[in-house]
């Protein structure tokens, strides 16, 4: 019941989500769902009164960024027929967040400008931003070698989640536990700045500033995030010098084949067995 969340059973729960061992970011994010509900309950009139709930204080930043020789072992790592391998390049090549990655489906590419609409149309924008960025040239190269609804499937189902496989890589690339997806986006932040990139082009590579009105036509500029881009390109031609499958040596057939005479599949060793 509403009246049961005192004061007292708040402070009782919050002792038990932090004796699960969970961040305190991730007891805030509890705790504000929860808190969304009542008040979404109490506008629309159907209880007629909320409890007080008060939210824990915002947690550290996530500290950690991923080492090259880290990143080289996990990518290595990751088997031949999975999808964690294109997961991981899309938010390695745009710095977008995990459910970004996860939605990108290939009407959001405009293959003629170079670009990835990362919010679909019709997706209402949220507080995590979600922007147009450069199409990077491995990133191209990976997608046009696929067919299927959603980059990121399995025989071309939609990934709900990559929790499970992540965790198996991490495990046989021997990476300790913080070692997380999003570790990649605090990566390409880290990387780009690294690499010189002006303040400005890194948040709007990751979505950190808003297209404003004089903007809404800059993403058809040549030079559009132009540093971020050969940043990211630089970045991962690097990296494709100690993992053989950037460079397009995967072991994965990239042959097609048409099924039912109408749809046209790529050919992976799972499917050929």
């Amino acid at each position: 019941m509403v009246t049961g969340l005192t004061v007292d059973a708040q402070e009782e729960f919050l002792a038990w989500l932090r004796a699960k061992g969970y961040s305190e970011g991730y007891v805030r994010r509890v705790l504000g769902v929860g808190q969304a509900a009542l008040n979404r309950a109490w506008k629309r009139q159907e209880v007629t009164e909320v409890p007080w709930v008060e939210l824990p204080p915002i947690g550290e930043p996530y500290p950690h960024t991923a080492s090259r020789e880290q990143l080289v072992a996990f990518l290595n790592a990751i088997p031949a027929n999975s999808h964690l391998w294109v997961y991981c390049l899309i938010r390695m090549a745009t710095g977008c967040r995990g459910d970004a990655a996860l939605d990108l489906q290939p009407f959001q590419i405009d293959w003629a400008a170079n670009l990835i609409r990362l919010n679909p149309e019709g997706r209402q924008q949220t507080k995590k931003y979600r922007p147009v960025v450069p199409l990077t040239s491995r990133l191209r190269r990976e997608l046009e070698s696929i067919d299927a609804a959603y980059y990121v499937n399995w025989h071309g189902r939609k990934i709900a989640s990559i929790k499970k496989a992540w965790a198996k890589v991490r495990i046989a690339a021997k990476l300790p536990v913080w070692f997380a997806p999003k570790v990649l986006r605090h990566t390409v932040a880290t990387e780009l700045r690294r690499r010189g990139v002006p303040h400005w082009e890194v948040s709007g590579q990751i979505g950190h500033k808003k297209a404003g009105t004089s903007e809404i036509y800059a993403k058809f500029d040549p030079d559009y995030l132009g540093a971020a881009r050969t940043a990211l390109d630089a970045w991962l031609d690097d990296l494709a010098q100690s993992v053989p499958r950037l460079r397009g040596h995967s072991g994965v057939s990239h042959m097609r084949k048409v099924v039912g005479g109408t749809r046209i599949e790529l050919v992976t060793p799972t499917m050929s067995r």
